[in-house]
């Protein structure tokens, strides 16, 4: 139980940063777009080439669906489709809200990445509860 109010305590934490990002401006948002994407450069190096604020959509939705997911007793085919729903509703006020950021705009592309970070999320968490019990025969997290 006490790690069901950790991952709801995630969850919030995960839903209060998507929404401080979606109300920065244009200016910011491309400003840290542009420092995280030098940082990364660092690391994997210049040649490769990537969208930021499209894996970040991605990235975010699915720790989001993972804390959702792992927040809930019971992870059966009802929650799951639960936290979906919740997922793609989140993703929809997003961008609703940025709609009103000035030099923002809603986009039903960043809708569809971000449900399917989140539906990614969800199938991490499932397919490691179910190698973890193949493997070690332990009582699985996500049921």
């Amino acid at each position: 139980m006490k790690k069901e109010k950790v991952f709801k305590f995630l969850s919030i934490a995960v839903m209060l940063s998507i929404f401080w990002f979606s109300h920065q401006d244009a200016k910011e948002s491309a400003r840290q777009s542009t420092y995280v994407k030098k940082q990364v450069n660092k690391v994997i190096g210049k040649g490769v080439k990537f969208n930021i604020r499209k894996n970040a959509h991605f990235f975010i939705y699915m720790v989001l669906g993972m804390s959702l997911l792992l927040s809930r007793e019971k992870a059966g085919k009802r929650e799951i489709l639960e936290i979906v729903g919740f997922v793609i509703l989140y993703a929809i006020s997003d961008e609703f809200h940025q709609s009103f950021i000035p030099g923002r705009e809603a986009s039903f592309k960043d809708v569809c990445i971000d449900t399917l970070g989140g539906i990614s999320g969800i199938l991490v968490v499932k397919t490691t509860a179910y190698t973890r019990n193949i493997y070690f025969c332990k009582e699985s997290v996500a049921k």
